[in-house]
Parts: structure tokens; sequence; C-alpha cells
């Protein structure tokens, strides 16, 4: 059997998605016998934690300080400056980054200035010697690496001479795919005590908007199916989540007046039990987003029997299952006014079972075969 390992994981930007995926390897890493460290720092202001996160934590480390056998860290974190900011008796210290988004492919907001003025090249290159400088390179789908890698051969070329060769190839080379990890346990026990009603025997559906309130998440999409529904008084009503930050999108606040009694949640839901009790209640999750690498809150849907509207695009076709009806934006209202939920062709099982799949019971064994190959040098 092999041996306990250190293991540090540094996680610059701790909300979301990348707090649910540090937690959970915490606890997936433990429970196979590691020692494990988190080191997080608040989820805000992003382009300082790509600038500043490895300096943060390199600054506490010397050569007294009992080096971890690997680090696990996010896109969020440059590595090479970590690297170079590590104690010299550190060099057998292995690291692996995993990928949650990247910034060659993330659409950038209207509102943001960088691209105008070409800052956001920079962070691109961060991303990038980010992935050279590491020992593994992980995405969380293979949507997501394969669109990264695609996106940094095009960035490189467009570079000026002289420029290093093969730097995408390397990065390709280490690289690999582990889905994220969800904790659903418990979760059968927040449906509603009357029971789950099937989707073909239900007259007014639940649309569900569980995504953070950002402009790359597709809420121009959702506010204008919110209107459409309104203008045409189709039967539906509405269940609003999600992580609002400082700018929140344009019309999103007076969608909320639209909805009027319609709209049975609206707001951010600090308690898990409440966040899933409402997901239950929901019946379709229509999302068009300008990205989508993974999808976590697709898959937290689907878990709780949502039917998830979406296009076939993005990570989508690796979390939805086999059969599943991809729907684009453009065909939302004639689903909904064919009441098309109700002869879906697949059941609310399938979506439940497929959520499954990514449970952390279902992922932990994956995550410490890398772990392991990483440590004896395995590509």
């Amino acid at each position: 059997m092999p041996r306990p390992l250190s293991i540090w994981i540094l996680d610059p930007y701790h909300t979301g998605s990348h707090a649910a995926w540090a937690n959970g390897c915490v606890k997936a890493l433990r429970k196979a016998g590691h020692n494990v460290i988190l080191h997080a720092l608040p989820g805000r202001h992003w382009k300082w934690r790509m600038h500043g996160a490895a300096a943060v934590w390199a600054q506490n480390w010397n050569a007294a300080t009992q080096p971890p056998d690997l680090i696990l860290t996010t896109d969020m974190c440059d590595v090479a400056q970590l690297k170079g900011l590590m104690p010299r008796h550190w060099t057998q210290v292995k690291v692996a980054v995993m990928f949650h988004e990247n910034q060659l492919t993330f659409p950038w907001s209207p509102t943001d200035l960088d691209p105008e003025h070409g800052r956001d090249n920079h962070y691109a290159y961060l991303n990038l010697s980010t992935g050279l400088a590491a020992d593994q390179v992980w995405f969380n789908s293979a949507h997501h690496r394969a669109v990264f890698l695609e996106a940094a051969k095009r960035w490189m070329e467009r570079m000026p001479k002289p420029k290093p060769t093969g730097m995408v190839e390397m990065v390709e080379a280490k690289s690999k795919v582990l889905p994220l990890g969800l904790d659903f346990v418990g979760w059968d026990q927040f449906k509603p005590q009357q029971g789950m009603p099937s989707w073909s025997k239900v007259e007014t559906p639940v649309l569900l908007w569980n995504q953070r309130w950002s402009w790359d998440k597709g809420t121009e999409a959702w506010i204008h199916l919110v209107d459409s529904i309104l203008e045409r008084n189709l039967p539906a009503e509405f269940v609003v989540m999600g992580k609002p930050f400082e700018r929140v999108p344009e019309g999103w606040e007076s969608m909320k007046e639209k909805m009027g009694r319609r709209c049975l949640h609206w707001g951010f839901v600090e308690s898990d039990r409440e966040y899933i009790e409402w997901l239950w209640r929901s019946t379709i999750a229509p999302l068009s987003p300008k990205q989508e690498y993974f999808g976590l809150a697709v898959v937290e849907a689907m878990r709780c029997q949502t039917l998830p509207w979406v296009p076939q695009e993005h990570a989508y076709p690796e979390t939805m299952p086999q059969g599943h009806l991809f729907l684009p934006e453009g065909q939302w209202m004639s689903a909904l006014e064919k009441r098309q939920w109700q002869d879906w062709p697949l059941k609310e099982k399938a979506y439940e079972s497929q959520a499954l799949q990514f449970e952390w019971s279902q992922i932990q064994d994956l995550l410490n075969d890398m772990v392991q190959a990483l440590l004896r040098d395995e590509l």
C-alpha cells in the first residue's frame, strides 16, 4: 500500500466551484489516508490573485518549513512564480494545477477595458506559463482541455519572434482530465414531503436559475425568456438563486418586479438545505451561457431531477445522459408552448443517475490514482 502523502491544497480564489473542488479534494484525499492541509484566499479580486497569490504563500516558507510531497492548486495561481519563490530544498515538491477556467477562451465582460488595451493577453500568458511550470495540468472536462490547447496554439502563433517553441505541446503532454467531484450525501432527505410529481404531470413548470449573476452565464438569454413568458402569459413560475457580484447584469434587478408573484424565490441562499429544497421543487433549468467548462450548477440541478435545457455546446455533451435532447435558447419558447417537458424522451431518474456519476465517491479513486502517478513521474 502506498505511504500516506503530505499534500497542500492552495486555493487562491476560494468560492463557488473553486471552493467546492478544494473542500472536496481535502475530504477525498484524507479518506485515502493522506495528510492534507488547505490554504485558501478569499474569492474576490481575481486579477490580483493571479498576480499575487503565489507570493502571499511563499513568503511564509523558509528553510525550516517542512515541505509537502505535493501541492495542488488552481489556474488562479501563477505556478511559475510559486516554484521560483519556493525554498531551494523544495525542488522535489510536485505541483499539479487544476484548470476550472482559463483566460484564453473565457469571455471577457463588455465592461472590462483590459481587452481593448491588450492586457487580456497578459492573463492568457499567465495560464500558459502556469501550465508549462506545473508537473501536471488537470482540466475539469475534455472539452476544456481541447479548447484551451487549441486557443493556446493560435495565441502563440500571433506572438512576435523569438518565442518559445513546443510550449503548447509540452503542456498537452502532461495534461489530464479530472471531472469535478460533487458532494450529494443526504440530498434525498430534502425532497418535498408530498412527493415528486413526474414531469408528465406538471402543469405549471418552475424554471430555475442557480448560476452566479454574471454576464458569462447567459443572463441576457434568461431575461429574454422571462420577458417572453410574461408577454405571452404562459404558465410558469421562477426560482432565482445564485451569487450576485458587485456589478449586477443590466435588467436583472428589474426582472424581479416583472415576475411578481410568479417568483417563488429570489436571491442567494446561504443554507445548503434551502438551496437543495429549491432544486427539488424546480422543473426546468434553461441555460445558454457564453462558456461552460464543466457545469457544476447544472449537474446539481440534475441530481434533484430538474430538467436541463442546454445547447449541444461547451462541456454539456460530457455531463448529459445518453439520449438527452439538447435545446438551445432559440427553441425554449416553442418547447414551453408545446409543453415539451411533459413528453420528454428521458425520465427524471436518468438525470439523477447521471449526476451521481460525478459524486465524490465516484471521483475520489481517480483523483488518488492521478496523485500517485504524479509522484511516480508518470504522465
